[in-house]
């Protein structure tokens, strides 16, 4: 079952947070996961994947460092640890499950597809660079995305984006590793960073998080979809080899 899955997912979430408290590292709760803390105090029903977002210099620590720290169940995917990775941020996987998303059914895939979740490079750059960072980042997902994979040029563009980040800077973007411009927050709205409950325990969000979500889903955000708009990322989950749910009726069709 789905719920099953979930359990999995608020594990490795727990297990995050834990290793982040210890370190002393920034994260909060983004995208879906934000909206299903405000709206559900938990998942989004029909969500079946956990986003957290890092400031640049906390998730350059965590890659450095949680490799050797995290549990052994536990899988820390970068295009380092896991080449044929689709995506250039990181995630961390469950070594003990099978995620399937709904792209990748039927596919030959190569990269580990243990249940995970998403963990994104928030960068902060100069306002005044506002429009040449979006412009570059649009050129960039030229390379990057999972049909073309042009993985030099993609990582070269990276890196020359990531040159734009400084702490100090005080508006908040989506690094370059997640190839869109989906969030632009002030910093001042980010922090001091609050606190909701998701499931079963409390985690760290932006202190203007109706706002984010407002600037992310439009002002209804509190509004529940259309049932023919709640759709799930995957077409299977399994957990120790056995599947947990199956491929939603669009996937068959």
């Amino acid at each position: 079952m789905q719920k099953e899955a979930k359990k999995v997912m608020l594990e490795i979430l727990i297990e995050f947070d834990l290793f982040c408290q210890k370190h002393k590292l920034t994260y909060w709760l983004g995208y879906g996961t934000l909206l299903g803390a405000v709206r559900h105090q938990g998942f989004i029903p029909w969500d079946d994947d956990i986003d957290v977002c890092m400031p640049r210099d906390d998730y350059q620590r965590f890659l450095a460092i949680a490799q050797e720290e995290l549990p052994d169940f536990l899988f820390l995917q970068t295009k380092e640890s896991d080449p044929f990775s689709p995506v250039h941020y990181a995630k961390l996987r469950d070594r003990n499950s099978t995620y399937i998303d709904a792209w990748e059914e039927g596919k030959n895939i190569k990269y580990h597809q243990g249940i995970f979740i998403d963990i994104y490079p928030i960068n902060f750059i100069s306002h005044s660079k506002k429009n040449q960072y979006k412009n570059i980042l649009y050129i960039s997902k030229l390379f990057a995305n999972r049909y073309v994979k042009i993985d030099l040029l993609a990582k070269w563009f990276i890196k020359y984006l990531n040159r734009f980040h400084h702490q100090e800077h005080s508006l908040a973007v989506l690094g370059a590793e997640g190839m869109s411009w989906d969030i632009q927050m002030n910093k001042d709205d980010i922090f001091p960073l609050k606190e909701l409950k998701f499931a079963t325990k409390v985690f760290p969000v932006p202190k203007q998080y109706k706002k984010h979500l407002e600037d992310l889903y439009g002002s209804d955000f509190m509004q529940l979809p259309d049932k023919k708009d709640r759709l799930k990322h995957s077409v299977a989950i399994y957990t120790n080899q056995k599947c947990e749910y199956e491929v939603r009726k669009k996937f068959r069709e």
